[in-house]
């Protein structure tokens, strides 16, 4: 199976030893004259790290990231002039199994798309003298086995410091001990493509030190970085040669002050480093990573410092572009468990969660998040790569996938989560003003809608099977009547796209197809003029997303209203419902409700996760309660970011910056003034600059301050006014 571009890379795949090994490749050259200018390309069928004459080759992690690799696999390209050097000059490698190989997945999978790792590069040198040499992976190359015992992305890394090899990947080493490399035999399936990586690579973007240090157990410390983040820890310690340390992460304590790591299933997250002895030694795991806030370890030859383990936080590295504050302490505190919650599943993948045996790419919880994650960062080009992944998985009768990429398990066409290959694109370009980010999927988005549309189907069909409002509080909506919801709700995007793509013919079909779906969900959602599924998350799905006419409108937000009041203000929604919950809320007038919404602190709420300690968002409102402790350790992320689509409402309804048009041109500005909160301030970098809005109490009134790079319609209380850019 090898495609044009597979062909136009040189480069052998090459190896060493069996998995778990994780093997050192080297090569030697010489350079004899000026070079004008060296670049290297790498990939590999795993994860790899490139080192160059003593040195590592970039600042990126896990090299080359997830895809599907049945279809393609991304190389890497770096500017190497300045690290070569006239004489011998030594490019090496490290690879190790990653998502190729290793575990991943909740289903106990190991080496999913290959049994072994393998490692691919190649060098191009241009000299003064218009030549050009090339360097590549082949069975010349050179290989041990080295002090990474074993590395997995789940289960962990283990480390043995006294097998390092100093000086490997330097000039002047001896390697006339080392192995030969084996190479990939051409006729065994290789990627279809191999291609540039689209995206943005995993760098570390922060350090969270310890914060305290406790000891539950003899030889055993447990270190509170104060901060459940994700990455690995940087580990600095004292010691006799052989002594083993381990260390175990996990996101909370038991009752007795160890790590909880029921929550992990299989995944192990266990780092072992053995040391070398003589001094201080500095270690930092290379080819995993995990989701938590604790570290236990255990193994130490003394008594440990605070600066024995510090967290260094790991993150696809988007630039991130809100801010928002307010009066409320423990708002605030959300505010940050949500940056912190998408900061850890923005990693190569939007993942479901980061600790346990899944961290899977999964669609309903991409789009839910998706316009929340447009605010808090750049994110363009990371759905760049994953709606790549998106469409290498999508099913040949056009249904999305429940995760992207796909492995091979669980279904298609699943109403909120397949949706996210139309909802996805769409977000994109409103929030970049760019109809390239429709363009390359406007033709297999067309497919998807024929197969929801088509008879019978499992996304509104009436044997529709979907994960329905996953996760909710007792309020259960039938799966048909989402799948119509997001039906008619996807015809009016692809409207508006269509228009975007100036492809009339195909407005039109969505004009009628919409205007047909919407009598479905009319017809499913009224029964003989009473609304049939009083539910809150069916309620603020037909309000939110405009699928009723205005007096029917009314009638759905005096159900919202009641079913709210009947629950003494409080949530009875999962994953679909609350993240247009708030926003229907204000849609119908009452903001009042959206915000004691907010502020409400017992379970189940935001706060209530808040003031248990909570440093992101849970999987379940009731992940851990006071009454019953952890909740199911078959599903309990503390990490899980698809409840915090609540960002959405904050920015645009209680700050109340909002688009009118794509790209930011011009803006909606309508904040929720509420005595409830003495002051609200936020700001966004959009893609034409930084929208600011400010409102506080003053006296009887309120003083609303708002700076826009754009036209704004401004509409306050008794006021509505046009702003001009500047103000």
């Amino acid at each position: 199976m090898v495609g044009s571009n597979q062909q136009s890379w040189g480069a052998d795949w090459i190896r060493y030893g069996w998995n778990p090994v994780v093997p050192q490749v080297r090569k030697s050259f010489r350079l004899e004259k000026p070079i004008a200018q060296a670049v290297v390309r790498v990939t590999a069928l795993g994860v790899c790290e490139l080192r160059l004459n003593g040195c590592k080759v970039g600042d990126a992690h896990l090299l080359p990231g997830w895809t599907d690799y049945r279809k393609r696999v991304y190389f890497h390209t770096y500017d190497i002039t300045d690290h070569l050097s006239e004489g011998e000059n030594v490019v090496g490698g490290i690879v190790a199994p990653g998502w190729f190989a290793g575990y991943f997945g909740p289903f106990g999978d190991k080496g999913y798309y290959g049994h072994d790792a393998w490692f691919s590069a190649e060098l191009t040198i241009h000299y003064t003298d218009g030549t050009v040499q090339s360097i590549q992976t082949d069975d010349t190359w050179r290989a041990i086995e080295g002090p990474i015992l074993s590395a997995d992305l789940l289960m962990g890394e283990t480390y043995d410091a006294r097998l390092e090899i100093p000086g490997w990947d330097k000039p002047g080493f001896n390697d006339s001990q080392w192995m030969p490399v084996q190479t990939l035999d051409p006729h065994e399936q290789l990627p279809a493509e191999i291609q540039p990586y689209p995206g943005v690579p995993v760098q570390t973007i922060a350090e969270c030190p310890a914060v305290q240090i406790t000891q539950p157990m003899p030889d055993h410390h447990v270190f509170d970085l104060g901060q459940n983040m994700v990455g690995v820890v940087r580990l600095k310690v004292h010691g006799p040669t052989g002594t083993e340390i381990v260390l175990k992460h996990g996101e909370m304590l038991n009752p007795d002050g160890t790590v909880y790591t029921e929550n992990l299933r299989s995944a192990k997250a266990v780092d072992r480093y053995v040391l070398k002895g003589g001094g201080e030694e500095v270690w930092q795991p290379r080819f995993t990573f995990h989701g938590f806030r604790y570290v236990e370890v255990y193994g130490l030859a003394e008594e440990p410092s605070l600066d024995t383990v510090t967290g260094l936080v790991w993150m696809s590295a988007l630039k991130e572009t809100m801010k928002f504050e307010c009066s409320n302490p423990k708002v605030n505190q959300l505010f940050n468990n949500i940056q912190w919650g998408f900061r850890g599943n923005y990693l190569e993948v939007p993942t479901d969660c980061p600790q346990r045996d899944e961290r899977l790419g999964w669609t309903g919880d991409t789009q839910i998040f998706m316009r929340s994650a447009t605010y808090l960062a750049d994110v363009r080009p990371f759905f760049d790569k994953w709606l790549v992944d998106l469409h290498d998985a999508q099913h040949e009768n056009g249904g999305y996938p429940d995760m992207a990429p796909y492995m091979g398990r669980m279904g298609f066409a699943r109403a909120a989560w397949a949706d996210a290959g139309i909802i996805c694109p769409y977000v994109l370009w409103q929030a970049y003003g760019d109809p390239e980010c429709i363009r390359p999927w406007w033709t297999d988005m067309k497919k998807y809608m024929e197969h929801i549309c088509s008879e019978g189907n499992l996304h509104n069909g009436p044997d529709a099977f979907s994960y329905g409002d996953w996760l909710h509080m007792g309020e259960d909506t039938p799966t048909p009547l989402i799948g119509l919801a997001y039906r008619a709700y996807d015809a009016r995007l692809m409207v508006e796209m269509a228009e975007a793509l100036g492809e009339a013919a195909d407005k039109v079909h969505f004009q009628s197809l919409e205007k047909t779906s919407r009598t479905l969900f009319h017809r499913a959602f009224f029964e003989k003029g009473e609304i049939a599924v009083p539910t809150q998350t069916a309620c603020a799905l037909a309000i939110a997303m405009d699928l009723l006419e205005e007096e029917d409108i009314q009638t759905a937000g005096a159900c919202l209203v009641e079913d709210l009041e009947k629950k003494k203000g409080y949530l009875a929604t999962g994953f679909v419902g609350t993240a247009y919950l708030c926003p229907a809320l204000s849609k119908i007038g009452c903001g009042d409700l959206a915000v004691q919404l907010l502020l409400n602190e017992e379970h189940p709420s935001w706060l209530y996760e808040v003031n248990n300690g909570a440093t992101t968002i849970w999987e379940r409102w009731n992940s851990w309660t006071k009454e019953g402790g952890f909740g199911d350790v078959g599903m309990n992320s503390f990490n899980h970011y698809a409840f915090g689509a609540v960002c959405e409402w904050m920015m645009e309804s209680l700050a109340g910056i909002k688009l009118a048009s794509p790209g930011f041109q011009t803006l909606d500005i309508q904040p929720c003034l509420t005595d409830r909160f003495d002051y609200v301030k936020a700001s966004y970098q959009s893609i034409q600059g930084t929208v600011s809005s400010h409102w506080k109490k003053d006296g009887v009134g309120f003083v609303f301050e708002l700076h826009t790079p754009v036209p704004a319609t401004v509409r306050l209380p008794f006021l509505t006014e046009n702003v001009e850019p500047g103000r």
